[in-house]
């Protein structure tokens, strides 16, 4: 079975392809349209993520009518059922007639999907009209989506699942057993009691754009003192059994509880500061009750959780230490563009097959050999040097060791948020100054941490908490740590951490051990290769392109080395 996943209803649409139980590529649509989220949070037009399938097909070599299922990530007919229910029970969030219109633009995406009216042509070659009427077409309920994107790829044969996240068709908060094959529903919290968006409501108090700059409250909480916890509690109300409720009246009072909106222009003050901390720890209570009971309640030793409220890596954090959790899994692609997965999963186990989906990594992305990397190199008129495997990694260890800051592009580029070291910028550690350098070269907020590559071995000596390969926890830095490297260590003394072992990632790891040889610290920056505005690179003249605008020292990309500092301290 060749398996195509498709997320397009919200934000962040993505596809996922798997061949007979191999996730063989995944990739988020605004990497190729350089469209940040891919489209806005908004399911009243019709999208498909043509880029994406297309690349996707030309990766794997398959034409499109060698498809033989499409799953996508959101369930039609329950969406307009939850939206009647909602309306006739004057808890609807948006107009029925526009909820209407979203459930039409979902059928409409099928009906594009095999009639192709704006097919690119220069697609042809993989793709053309009609190439999809063959294959099979099923709609998962959203939340089903995330809950498969998280077990199905966590290697557990048993687990509680928590999926979190604005809304899927009409719940908010589901909770599910993983059993081998069966993925089996037992609670929700429904609309519109959404811990999602009230999170996102708060992030649009403090004055940074909903849908899109939680993580920035969540950075900003580790410099405030939970002043406002009483509020919150007004806000938030926990019940038995694992549940909770939102006060609506005190939702649309924010403005009289934690006082008036900051202005996105107007400095963030000592209050801004408490209100996200008091937030933050409001969800993470929140969380932690749900979850405690189920676990009590079903006996399940592991966890795995996903949506977009679990992108919440000081969340994820508090729930892996839980001393009923032995096994912990956060999908990496934990928001709407991990559904593609789940989605494609689902239909792979609904044929009867082994359910735990074959993958090395969430390196699953485009990939860009020597010859195009130079063909861009040559373009851009910038002084490059070609290296063999081992110099590349001897050369970018010294260079990173001289605290040059580096432009990082290798081999396949990750999907999910988190850059994983195949579309990064690197630096040393060793200066908290390197942190400030860093902020101001992507425009990015001052208070907003930078997180640490560790070689595996030397986790436990740096850090405490449960490792991660995807960033996806932020653990305690010990005291050493905050010393030898304070560029990673955020305000509350955490880190999020990314975890690199050989067997996963042999040219990083060897980069990492060379630079811990010269500096004794087995330790590296890592944070995204991008500007502001702008979604993590796809290509190398994107790439470049970032690195030159940003005022990088040098470009590791493919087997070349282009050294800006050089280049500019020669002029």
């Amino acid at each position: 079975m060749n398996i195509l996943g498709i997320n397009s209803f919200f934000e962040h649409p993505s596809v996922a392809l798997i061949v007979d139980g191999e996730l063989v590529f995944a990739i988020e649509e605004e990497r190729l349209t350089r469209v940040k989220h891919g489209k806005a949070y908004s399911p009243y037009t019709a999208y498909l993520p043509y880029a994406s399938i297309y690349a996707a097909l030309k990766f794997s070599g398959l034409n499109a009518a060698d498809i033989t299922n499409v799953a996508y990530s959101y369930n039609g007919a329950k969406h307009i059922r939850a939206s009647i229910t909602g309306a006739l029970g004057g808890r609807r969030i948006k107009s029925l007639r526009q909820e209407i219109a979203a459930y039409m633009s979902l059928k409409n995406v099928r009906r594009e999907l095999v009639e192709n009216h704006i097919l690119p042509v220069r697609y042809h070659d993989f793709w053309r009209r009609g190439d999809f009427a063959s294959a099979r077409f099923q709609e998962w309920d959203h939340h089903l989506s995330h809950a498969a994107s998280a077990f199905y790829c966590s290697g557990f044969d048993r687990s509680l699942v928590i999926v979190a996240d604005g809304r899927g068709e009409g719940s908010c908060t589901s909770v599910y057993i993983g059993n081998g094959g069966k993925l089996t529903k037992i609670a929700s919290v429904d609309l519109p009691h959404s811990l999602g968006f009230l999170y996102s409501h708060l992030t649009y108090h403090l004055g940074f754009q909903p849908f899109e700059d939680e993580y920035k409250v969540m950075g900003l909480a580790a410099y405030g003192e939970p002043e406002f916890s009483s509020e919150m509690a007004q806000i938030i109300e926990l019940l038995p059994e694992g549940r909770y409720r939102l006060n609506s009246s005190a939702t649309s009072n924010l403005g009289g509880l934690l006082g008036p909106v900051r202005k996105s222009w107007e400095p963030l003050e000592q209050r801004h500061k408490n209100i996200a901390r008091s937030v933050q720890g409001a969800l993470e209570e929140a969380l932690e009750h749900v979850v405690s009971h189920h676990l009590a309640q079903t006996g399940e030793r592991n966890l795995c959780v996903a949506g977009g409220t679990f992108l919440n890596c000081v969340a994820n954090a508090r729930l892996s230490l839980l001393p009923a959790v032995d096994g912990f899994f956060v999908q990496p692609a934990a928001h709407d563009g991990g559904t593609a997965i789940g989605a494609a999963a689902l239909t792979w186990s609904a044929a009867g097959k082994s359910p735990q989906l074959r993958y090395s990594s969430m390196l699953l992305g485009t990939e860009w050999s020597d010859e195009a990397i130079e063909r861009a190199l040559k373009e851009t008129n910038l002084a490059y040097s070609r290296r063999s495997n081992q110099e590349l990694i001897d050369e970018t260890a010294k260079l990173l060791h001289d605290e040059y800051v580096v432009a990082f592009f290798q081999g396949r580029m990750e999907f999910g948020p988190r850059a994983l070291g195949a579309r990064s910028f690197l630096a040393s550690p060793r200066s908290a100054r390197t942190r400030e350098r860093l902020n101001i070269m992507k425009a990015r907020e001052q208070f907003r941490p930078l997180a640490p590559l560790v070689l595996d071995e030397h986790f436990d000596t740096y850090f405490e908490g449960r490792q991660n390969r995807y960033m996806m926890l932020a653990v305690k830095a010990k005291e050493a740590t905050q010393i030898s490297a304070p560029a990673i260590v955020h305000a509350d003394g955490t880190s999020r951490v990314q975890v690199v072992r050989e067997q996963d990632d042999k040219l990083l790891f060897a980069i990492l051990t060379g630079f811990a040889s010269k500096s004794g610290l087995p330790i590296l920056i890592n944070t995204s290769l991008n500007i502001r505005g702008k979604p993590i690179d796809e290509s190398p003249i994107d790439a470049v392109a970032s690195a030159v605008c940003s005022g990088v020292d040098a470009i590791v990309i493919g087997s070349f080395i282009v050294d800006l500092k050089r280049g500019r301290e020669a002029a």
